[in-house]
């Protein structure tokens, strides 16, 4: 006889992790399944979040999981830059993820990993979870499976949104301030995307870069080779690539009896491609939705639907608002950013990258002769 779950989460990510604590902590009986050996951060990140973020998450930011605390500079090409003073943290992702599993396993969830989905399948009023291990049988699945989803592909879902590759380099050696992370910007350096140094400790840093088109890791190599100032005795410690969803949010992320979530629903800021924040809040209100529709009988779409009520305000507005951001900086020149770098404050650069307030920076540039018509008119229309 096939195991039945009131709920399967597939995906132990930030947003899987979270959907399954959330729905177990719900009163469903919740079963999270990991493709992978084990949980850890498999994807390269540079390992930066918000303080707000542990607050979602309702975990404690001790010392392990929590490397430092971090000030940011946001670097115009000609190497003027926007000090970012409030602080964040630098994260040891796999500790942050073992802990968002080891909540969810305190809040009533069953976890197994190494365990990959091969397909969903509709039965009845059923959903079949095969993996290569056994069938399940669930009334809801929450898909946190990646960007290339087989809980999407499975059921026919369009969870297509625009990918941007990147590479990311594990380094020491660096000569640079390791009190802050630093994010450059440039057309050449950098098309479509930026590159980024996150210190992991004093001496350890994430070195990485994202590119809208040709090899990230070309790009980041010429970036190194070019900054001796800073990598000129550097080592390389490790290395990976991916490819994160900046696109916005994808285009069906509920169906009957699915809910998606995280890189497989797009729920990354865009211009930032940070995920980490955003699809741990996706999780919380997808397994708690989720949990209720079991409970009440009803999983259709339209019952699951009240995840994206729930998700809309702020985050939904947040991705689609730093979308149109991100739109309008594609556009512009190196010049328009070094002119960018002089008027824009701290908060003004905030809130244009995680789409918070724009109208506001919007209204600001109004008054400039060249950025009202490039930046300002774009953001407000």
């Amino acid at each position: 006889m096939s195991e039945e779950w009131d709920v399967i989460v597939v995906g132990a990510g930030p947003a899987g992790s979270t959907a399954a604590g959330s729905s177990a902590s719900s009163g469903a009986k919740t079963l999270l399944i990991e493709a992978r050996s084990e949980i850890k951060a498999w994807k390269p990140c540079g390992e930066g979040v918000s303080k707000a973020t542990f607050r979602t998450a309702g975990i404690d930011p001790a010392p392990g999981i929590v490397s430092k605390e971090l000030s940011m500079r946001v670097y115009a090409p000609n190497g003027r830059f926007v000090e970012i003073t409030e602080k964040g943290y630098a994260i040891n992702k796999d500790l942050f993820l073992l802990e968002l599993a080891r909540k969810a396993a305190e809040q009533g969830s069953e976890i197994r990993v190494g365990e990959p989905v091969r397909r969903v399948s509709c039965k009845e009023d059923r959903l079949l979870v095969q993996t290569s291990r056994d069938t399940y049988i669930t009334k809801v699945v929450i898909g946190a499976d990646g960007f290339n989803s087989v809980v999407a592909k499975s059921l026919g879902m369009d969870n297509r949104t625009e990918l941007i590759p990147v590479y990311q380099y594990r380094m020491t050696g660096l000569r640079i301030d390791a009190t802050c992370g630093h994010i450059y910007l440039g057309n050449e350096l950098a098309p479509g995307g930026y590159a980024w140094i996150f210190p992991k400790s004093d001496k350890i840093f994430n070195v990485g870069i994202g590119v809208r088109s040709g090899d990230p890791r070309r790009y980041l190599d010429k970036f190194i080779s070019e900054r001796r100032d800073i990598f000129g005795s550097a080592k390389i410690l490790g290395a990976a690539g991916s490819a994160v969803p900046i696109g916005g949010l994808a285009k069906e992320i509920v169906n009957d009896g699915i809910i998606l979530i995280g890189d497989a629903a797009g729920t990354v800021i865009p211009f930032t491609g940070g995920g980490i924040h955003s699809s741990i809040a996706a999780g919380k209100i997808a397994g708690e939705v989720a949990a209720e529709a079991v409970s009440e009988g009803s999983t259709s779409k339209r019952r699951l639907s009240r995840f994206i009520e729930g998700y809309r305000d702020p985050w939904i507005k947040r991705i689609r608002d730093s979308l149109k951001a991100l739109r309008v900086f594609e556009g512009l020149s190196d010049n328009d950013l070094n002119t960018l770098a002089e008027v824009l404050s701290e908060e003004d650069v905030v809130n244009l990258a995680n789409g918070i307030n724009i109208t506001k920076t919007a209204k600001k540039l109004l008054s400039h002769p060249v950025l009202s018509i490039k930046v300002a008119r774009k953001l407000l229309f």
